[in-house]
């Protein structure tokens, strides 16, 4: 996982949301053109997951809760697993978008 910042007013801020968020993957800096031009990013927070081939699979927007446990099932379809085996639904899966 890494993070890219795309909001240079909140650099500052960063080093203290890591560590009280105890997150220990990597956070770039950049700004919005770049996550723009090339995941067609609109708005913050966005939450991508690319496959191993580098294609995104999943976007979620905003920072509403339940987007973990839909990242989580996309994660594991990815895997061949399946994609709800133990987790609890609170989300319809409408929810879920691909990219194609």
């Amino acid at each position: 996982m890494v993070a890219i910042n795309i909001n240079p007013g909140q650099d500052k801020d960063l080093l203290e949301w890591r560590t009280k968020g105890k997150y220990t993957f990597p956070i770039a800096l950049s700004e919005k053109n770049f996550a723009r031009i090339n995941y067609g990013v609109i708005g913050a927070p966005t939450n991508l997951l690319l496959n191993a081939d580098g294609r995104m699979v999943f976007r979620h927007l905003g920072s509403g809760t339940g987007g973990e446990k839909v990242m989580e099932a996309e994660i594991r379809e990815l895997l061949g697993l399946n994609p709800f085996e133990g987790i609890e639904a609170d989300k319809p899966a409408e929810s879920v978008k691909r990219q194609n």
